[in-house]
């Protein structure tokens, strides 16, 4: 399956949020309402919209977010290395319905819609989720449902009033709040599938501390993804605090392993810059042996058995595998560069009683569907 590009307004994956105003300058991205810049999380960069302190009158509306598929940069990404993500066509439908203010049983839905509202001012009515399209049945896919609706949340009260969430500042300025929106529930996590929602597109993510430095990528057509269902799911904060205790536990080996990941997805990163589609099967084959070698060492099953069949049956086929994610369960994510090899591939994972997601990888992010 080739990845579909994004619309041109929908190509900001990973969009900043403003600057601090203790850093604010002119030339900032952010500032230039490029949503590729990077972003400050300062409460001095909330800048009141005009709505602020009006509630508007509300029609119902209904805002949709994509989930995400990690490509690489696992694990490393908290740790503030590199990391690249991306939009898939499976999204979090958030409707806003006429009626008295009412409060989400969503924690991540609640949040999102309280932070937007500190900024633009309080909307009345309730906000209904619709997060099926990124479960298949009861099981949890593992693509990142509450960030998809933590921006959904947040697109629908951005869109309440009225602003156009196509304009990259007024984007930025919605990842923000859906990013502080979603840590407040979820501070484990490195925010990269909150921009993911937001921006879509094929997304190079970056946190330090408080802030996060995105900027669009561009994936080869060349380069084939087939999306791979390991047919169970995985809690990724019990496979992060694995790797959590190894840290305490040994940090020298810890920060090697963690190391060698982020260097893994520096050069997957390159590749993709320099369109090298053998470079871009080689950052996957990289990427899988340091999770395995970081799962291995923290004594936690990041590529399990069946990554590990799936990850062998792409090689013979030309290709190369890796989770998606923390590991363990969930979805594997397969590369191919060319349409003959992933045509073989699918027909093997068949003939093996592998399920095949269809998802389409790069799709576009947050926006308002009526």
């Amino acid at each position: 399956m080739s990845p579909e590009k994004p619309s041109d307004a929908d190509s900001r994956d990973h969009s900043p949020g403003q600057a601090n105003a203790a850093e604010e300058r002119s030339d900032d991205p952010a500032r230039r309402g490029d949503p590729h810049g990077s972003a400050g999380r300062g409460e001095g960069s909330r800048d009141p919209s005009p709505g602020r302190g009006k509630t508007p009158t509300i029609e119902n509306l209904r805002v949709s977010a994509p989930g995400k598929m990690m490509i690489a940069g696992e694990y490393a990404v908290l740790e503030g290395a590199e990391a690249i993500v991306a939009a898939v066509d499976r999204r979090a439908f958030v409707e806003l319905r006429e009626g008295p203010r009412a409060a989400s049983d969503k924690p991540e839905v609640q949040a999102a819609r309280e932070t937007a509202e500190r900024r633009l001012g309080a909307i009345d009515g309730s906000l209904e989720l619709d997060v099926s399209a990124l479960r298949s049945g009861d099981r949890k896919l593992g693509l990142g449902s509450s960030s998809a609706a933590a921006a959904a949340a947040a697109g629908a009260v951005y869109a309440a009033h009225g602003l156009d969430t196509d304009d990259p500042a007024v984007r930025a300025q919605l990842l923000e709040d859906a990013f502080e929106g979603h840590r407040s529930i979820a501070p484990e996590g490195s925010g990269a599938d909150v921009a993911a929602a937001v921006l879509g597109g094929f997304v190079r993510f970056r946190r330090i501390g408080l802030d996060v430095v995105t900027d669009s990528l561009s994936w080869p057509e060349e380069a084939r993804l087939c999306v791979v269902w390991t047919g169970h799911p995985v809690r990724t904060s019990d496979m992060v605090a694995k790797v959590r205790e190894l840290a305490t536990r040994d940090p020298v080996r810890h920060d090697a392993l963690i190391q060698g990941l982020g260097e893994a997805a520096t050069g997957l990163i390159g590749a993709l810059e320099d369109r090298n589609l053998q470079g871009i099967i080689h950052g996957f084959e990289h990427h899988l042996i340091a999770m395995a070698d970081l799962g291995a060492t923290a004594g936690v099953p990041i590529v399990d058995p069946i990554t590990e069949q799936i990850q062998q049956l792409a090689r013979s086929h030309g290709g190369a595998a890796k989770p998606s994610g923390a590991g363990g369960g969930d979805v594997v994510l397969a590369v191919f560069q060319d349409s003959q090899d992933e045509a073989g591939f699918r027909s093997g994972c068949a003939e093996a009683g592998f399920e095949l997601l269809s998802i389409v990888v790069g799709d576009v992010g947050e926006r308002v569907e009526r």
